[in-house]
């Protein structure tokens, strides 16, 4: 198999820094928290009817 056409020659020891990774976290996990109450019905709410 070839090798990756390489578009941007940069450093392969690169890091993300802990703040990055908490502020990337933070932001997963409140877009888990909006797609799961939009999957919730309101309360009152009967979708059988």
């Amino acid at each position: 198999m070839k090798e990756q056409l390489t578009l941007i020659d940069t450093e392969r020891n690169w890091r993300i820094d802990e703040k990055t990774k908490i502020i990337g976290f933070r932001g997963i996990e409140q877009a888990r928290e909006a797609l799961a109450s939009a999957r919730r019905p309101a309360p009152g709410l009967d979708r059988a009817a």
